[in-house]
């Protein structure tokens, strides 16, 4: 049975929800073994810095693979979630620390190889216009499966024997999400990700656009430690939760309906915590703005991953796929390490995340200037074009949907289930509308479309 356009859409993100509740699950428990063998501090180093990483490291890999053994690259996924698992076992119930160390750090490895797998999976076979929507309900579902899985037991689960059963059952359903999730046209071609315009991106740009990420990523984290210490008492943790995979769902359809607004967003998810520290003192207050923090820390969360997204679909460069999130994680990495190294020096970190902050701002400008800018001046001309060939040729409202999905390459079937009408319906106002503009068929009727507005 031929796939719909919404079946892509729906494998890949079972296998993002899958793939990412299995890593954070397995993530999460071998954090909690850690902390009962070591102090805080080491545990933080070993989790969310040498713990993020090698889960660059494991993105790095799989993109090294899908730039020169991409045949070995797409066939990768279910060994890197049995391997996964087989690390994963010791490194939740080894009883002696280096166990549970070397077995974790592997893990995490594996962990990135996985996400950079499924991060290819939304490039290669998600339109661009849902590519956001995806990636942010399939983390906030998983976010909410841990969630869910957290208030088992008042969250005894992660530290029980359990977890691996859990995580077992995940794995399979992950494997076969994954095979899954490659659509095939009738050709036996896999898709392409996107029939957006190629864009040119040169190095300098890449370099720049790399340069961002990081930077997101070392200022929120750590903007996210100075109010951290005020608010420890009055949040509850597992509604932050919650908060999160709202802003996840609302940043995916946000940013796939404007990439520039997922852009603003994202960068605004950043000033919060700054007024969260304002605000020290005022409870009620600071507590609506931390719920408002975690929520547009959906947008940075989303927007890191779809940038690289929309330069690999773009570019025809699949192995940059998972640059969004493995410079998120050196980033995740480099923030957590400043915060770790200035403890409780809250001013100096203050002052070294303003000065971040504020190369950041100027970074994403230069960036909002080379992608968005041009874009929004060419969008508002083709829509001046599409509006003066209707008023030229007299067409219905209607008969502008028509043209406006024939210029997209739309079949009738497409038409008919975009506008919630049957073909028939649609081959009466085809018929209307090439009439009115002295067309033929098709062909004609784009030929006369683009030759109204000669270059």
């Amino acid at each position: 049975m031929k796939d719909t356009d919404k079946t892509p859409l729906l494998k890949c993100t079972v296998l993002i929800f899958l793939c990412f509740l299995l890593t954070s699950t397995g993530w999460l428990s071998w954090e909690y073994h850690l902390m009962d063998q070591v102090a805080p501090g080491v545990s933080d180093i070993c989790t969310m810095v040498i713990g993020y990483l090698l889960q660059a490291a494991g993105i790095s890999v799989f993109a090294l693979l899908l730039r020169y053994r991409k045949s070995m690259a797409e066939r990768i996924l279910p060994a890197a979630l049995l391997l996964h698992l087989v690390f994963m076992i010791p490194a939740v119930l080894s009883p002696y620390l280096p166990g549970t160390l070397v077995f974790g750090f592997l893990m995490n490895l594996f962990c990135g190889i996985i996400a950079g797998y499924y991060l290819y999976d939304l490039t290669r076979n998600v339109q661009a216009d849902r590519k956001a929507s995806v990636f942010g309900v399939g983390y906030a579902l998983a976010i909410l499966g841990s969630w869910l899985l957290s208030k088992v037991g008042g969250g005894a689960l992660y530290y029980s024997d359990k977890v691996l059963i859990i995580c077992a059952v995940l794995t399979i359903a992950a494997i076969a999400a994954g095979r899954r999730s490659r659509p095939e046209t009738e050709d036996g071609e896999k898709p392409a990700a996107s029939k957006a315009p190629a864009k040119q991106h040169d190095r300098s740009f890449l370099l720049l656009a790399g340069a961002l990420v990081l930077l997101f990523s070392i200022v929120n984290s750590s903007g996210f430690a100075f109010p951290a210490a005020d608010l420890g008492r009055a949040v509850n943790v597992e509604f932050s939760r919650l908060v999160y995979a709202a802003g996840l769902v609302m940043a995916g359809f946000v940013t796939d309906k404007s990439r520039k607004y997922g852009a603003v967003a994202a960068l605004t998810a950043l000033m919060i915590p700054f007024i969260i520290l304002a605000l020290r003192g005022e409870t009620v207050s600071a507590v609506i703005f931390w719920a408002l923090s975690y929520f547009t820390f959906g947008f940075y969360s989303v927007y890191r991953i779809i940038l690289f997204s929309d330069i690999a679909a773009e570019k025809d460069l699949l192995f940059l796929s998972g640059f969004g999130l493995l410079l998120g994680r050196v980033g995740d990495a480099a923030g957590e390490a400043i915060c770790i190294s200035l403890g409780n020096r809250l001013l100096i970190l203050v002052c070294v995340t303003a000065v971040l902050f504020a190369v950041t701002v100027a970074v994403f400008f230069k960036v909002y200037h080379r992608l968005y800018m041009p874009e929004a001046r060419k969008e508002q001309s083709e829509k001046e074009k599409f509006y003066q060939y209707a008023m030229q040729h007299d067409l219905s409202a209607r008969e502008r949907d028509m043209l406006r999905l024939l210029l997209e390459e739309k079949s009738n079937a497409e038409i008919a289930d975009a506008l919630c009408i049957s073909e028939n319906t649609v081959k009466f106002h085809i018929r209307n509308l090439l009439q009115k503009t002295g067309c033929r068929n098709r062909n004609d009727l784009l030929a006369s479309y683009l030759g109204s507005f000669p270059a």
